[in-house]
């Protein structure tokens, strides 16, 4: 589901990025990318939510709060990809050697020559765009994998207990406990999949991952902040 929103706040954050980039080209100042959290979940674990909460701990504690911030998953990737000419455009604001950087990544990725399926192609493309850029999150679509030689970037798992999430999906969906679990195993098929078919790794896999932190006993303001703690202090160059 696309929250309009989110797509509102993508528009700015893409926008105020390469107004930043033009400003800086003109004065012939180095292009540094802020900090990009990327963020795996089990369905039903709320990472949606936390990531909401979360951006706005993080965007609080940032040297440069003025710059937007925006949150993408699956639906709002596919969607800029769809409306903005993506990530041709992003490639406007990224430098000859971030140029250099992402072929090298991609070709690593797909091999020289682009995946058969140019939507997963174009998505991991934009990923790396987007990281270079930073001042985002990224939930999904294997991005701690495609990201994870950025030194910008902090990778997070985010999993709960399957009743508790079974409660989150039956109460987001209006669905039936039964309703729920069949859900949550169709999705969880899906990413599992996912990372095994393009990416040759276990989405479960705990060594994928900065950290895996389990919303049990957690309220979701308390996961954000928890999440905060440990990205400020691991990248502490990009906050106060």
């Amino acid at each position: 589901m696309l929250v309009s929103g989110a797509y509102e706040k993508a528009k700015l954050y893409i926008e105020a990025h390469s107004r930043e980039k033009e400003e800086l080209q003109k004065k012939k100042i180095k292009i540094e990318p802020g900090p990009c959290i990327t963020i795996s979940r089990q369905t039903g674990a709320a990472a949606g939510e936390i990531s909401e909460i979360l951006i706005d701990l993080l965007k609080q504690k940032t040297k440069n709060p003025e710059l937007e911030w925006a949150v993408f998953d699956k639906n709002l990737i596919e969607k800029v990809i769809e409306d903005h000419n993506l990530p041709e455009k992003l490639s406007n604001y990224l430098t000859e050697e971030k140029h250099s950087f992402l072929n090298s990544m991609m070709n690593e990725l797909f091999g020289i020559h682009p995946s058969p399926l140019r939507l997963v192609y174009k998505t991991t493309k934009t990923i790396l765009q987007l990281a270079q850029m930073g001042n985002c999150i990224i939930v999904g679509r294997a991005a701690n994998i495609i990201t994870r030689n950025l030194e910008n970037t902090y990778h997070v798992r985010i999993i709960a207990p399957l009743k508790k999430r079974i409660e989150q999906i039956q109460l987001y969906f209006n669905m039936s406990e039964d309703e729920a679990k069949k859900f949550i195993e169709k999705e969880e098929e899906k990413r599992r999949d996912y990372v095994k078919h393009y990416f040759h790794k276990e989405i479960g896999d705990p060594s994928l991952y900065d950290l895996v932190i389990n919303t049990e006993r957690h309220s979701l303001d308390e996961t954000a902040q928890i999440l905060a703690c440990a990205i400020t202090k691991k990248l502490k160059k990009y906050f106060k």
